[in-house]
């Protein structure tokens, strides 16, 4: 072989060579890209299990199929927090946990709470009556149009409005009788540890980490709750958690300008409870109802 070939022949190699490296270079890039998206809240996400002994049942991957509905919908995801929680071995999947939204109506649950707690601990029946002072009405609703100013309203009615139909004017008259916002605030602290910043102000702001408490405490007592959960049941059935899966699950909705919340339980092969906190407006319907999909196929 002579000389001129012979280059010839080291400068195809060489070529080839080079072009193999840069190949090697951009499929490791791509791949570093495909998992910096899977992986991009990874500091915001987190995992808990209560029990050493259920580590065995920890499946990462349920958050992975959740973030690939974030990644592939362009999902912002500083605008969502979600708890879901296996409550048969006490695991924890979240995002954002602890960052506070604007509650909305969901702060109706734990008030509901109180009040079944109330109720069966004797110091109310559900025939008890509550005064409807005009400072306590605000807006239109079920109450305003069944009740006028003034008048006694039973805690029968109070607690089905409060929930069904998610009835403002139900929520101020029974938090005004605990006290008012602060103690009413102060009262659910029983259901949960997770107090945010600020928890204790006048701003109605909860975490996904106060809401997972809440409902995690409900399935574990819900023997004492049929009547509460039963009226969520009623509450929008087939719409914002449920909207994909349509199980008539239990659930309480709450929205406000752009926020969009709902928390509630699935019963199924491994139960679980869900919290979905939202502040991307009507978008939000969306999002919990695709997050809840992904969790009832994975836990059904």
């Amino acid at each position: 072989m002579d000389k001129k070939n012979k280059i010839i022949i080291i400068s195809l190699l060489s070529a080839l060579l080079i072009a193999l490296c840069v190949l090697v270079v951009e499929m490791k890039s791509t791949e570093k890209k495909a998992y910096q998206g899977l992986t991009e809240i990874e500091e915001d996400q987190n995992m808990e299990v209560e029990n050493d002994d259920n580590s065995q049942y920890i499946d990462m991957s349920l958050e992975k199929d959740i973030e690939a509905h974030f990644q592939e919908d362009g999902i912002d995801h500083e605008r969502v927090a979600y708890c879901i929680t296996d409550l048969e071995h006490n695991i924890k999947y979240s995002m954002n946990e602890k960052d506070e939204f604007i509650a909305a109506s969901i702060y109706k649950l734990p008030l509901a709470m109180l009040y079944y707690d109330k109720v069966n601990e004797g110091e109310y029946t559900l025939d008890s009556t509550f005064t409807y002072s005009g400072y306590m009405h605000e807006d239109a609703g079920v109450i305003s149009s069944d009740y006028g100013i003034g008048s006694q309203v039973p805690l029968s009615d109070l607690l089905n409005d409060l929930i069904i139909y998610s009835d403002n004017d139900a929520g101020h008259i029974l938090y005004e009788n605990l006290g008012g916002w602060k103690e009413y605030k102060e009262a659910m602290t029983k259901y949960t540890d997770s107090i945010s910043e600020n928890y204790y102000t006048m701003d109605n702001v909860t975490t996904a980490n106060t809401m997972n408490d809440v409902v995690t405490y409900l399935y574990d007592h819900k023997e004492d709750y049929k009547g509460l959960i039963k009226n969520m049941e009623k509450a929008e059935p087939g719409e914002y958690l449920d909207r994909d899966t349509q199980l008539s699950m239990p659930q309480k909705y709450g929205m406000y300008d752009y926020a969009l919340n709902s928390v509630g339980f699935v019963e199924c092969n491994t139960s679980y409870s869900i919290v979905v906190l939202t502040s991307l407006g009507d978008k939000g319907a969306d999002v919990m109802a695709n997050i809840n999909r992904i969790a009832y196929e994975h836990f059904k």
